[in-house]
């Protein structure tokens, strides 16, 4: 059933406000490696570049993600665009790769975030998406992370033992590697102003027991009482229409709120996307 015109009360342009804001989420992760039980939502993977030999080229999962880190960031267009510099880590061969899924990152990391450790060493972003790690007071530049991406590729080392250094990272069969970072999303908060005046809405046009006489034996119907300022409604919830009177939202409050006859009562509806 279509509702009537009149049960609405149209808003001003200006009693609607968008304002963006960004939210934060903080995770943590620890990546064994070798380990079958690992989260799915962060990984650690390792690349390597196909050298040429004689006979047909087989590719494997090392060689496919080390040429797609390539193409994605290195290739001459993102390379700009990310910034990448002479002076920024540029993989050379082989690369670990970190990724966390785009659910996890929401639309980036937070740039300044993001800490890699193994054991008591640890590296991180500088802001402006150099990964670094500092030893004797000097920083090392080690990786790249695209924070858009939720990707971090990191200089691999070759070693015995799990360790993070000047030289790169070393993981190896068992070692404990510790992922931290703040996601970040941009929301909306819509608020919506409601101004109801003296004479709006004093009583129901679709409760049917308005219309009935009230318990006390009386003649007079709670219509009645109310079209004569006897007797005032409560406001317990609002409701957001759109233009073909669909019902969008809902606004319940705390506490019911009665109707005044003396002065505009003014309703501020907030919600989120």
């Amino acid at each position: 059933m279509t509702l009537p015109v009149t049960a609405f009360k149209s808003l001003a342009p200006t009693e609607y406000t968008v304002t963006p804001f960004r939210t934060y989420a903080q995770h943590s992760y620890t990546y064994v490696s070798g380990s079958t039980s690992n989260s799915i939502d962060v990984k650690v993977l390792f690349g390597k570049q196909y050298v040429t030999g004689s006979g047909l080229r087989v590719q494997n999962d090392e060689h496919e993600l080390y040429d797609s880190i390539v193409q994605s960031f290195y290739s001459p267009i993102p390379y700009t665009s990310y910034g990448i510099q002479s002076s920024s880590y540029s993989p050379s061969g082989s690369v670990f790769v970190v990724s966390a899924t785009q659910d996890l990152v929401g639309e980036e990391i937070k740039p300044g975030t993001f800490t890699i450790s193994i054991g008591t060493s640890s590296s991180y972003d500088d802001s402006t998406g150099n990964i670094f790690i500092s030893q004797s007071g000097v920083g090392y530049n080690i990786g790249r992370i695209f924070y858009d991406k939720g990707i971090a590729v990191i200089k691999p080392l070759t070693g015995v033992s799990g360790e993070i250094t000047s030289g790169g990272m070393c993981i190896v069969s068992g070692t404990n590697v510790n992922i931290q970072f703040t996601s970040s999303v941009k929301l909306f908060e819509h608020s919506v102003k409601v101004k109801l005046n003296p004479t709006d809405f004093l009583y129901s046009v679709y409760n049917p027991s308005a219309t009935k006489k009230m318990i006390t034996g009386s003649t007079e119907t709670p219509l009645v009482l109310m079209a004569s300022q006897s007797l005032y409604p409560y406001i317990t919830s609002i409701g957001l229409y759109n233009q073909d009177h669909e019902l969008v939202a809902v606004a319940k409050l705390s506490n019911p709120i009665q109707r005044t006859d003396y002065s505009t009562q003014t309703f501020v509806v907030k919600f989120d996307t």
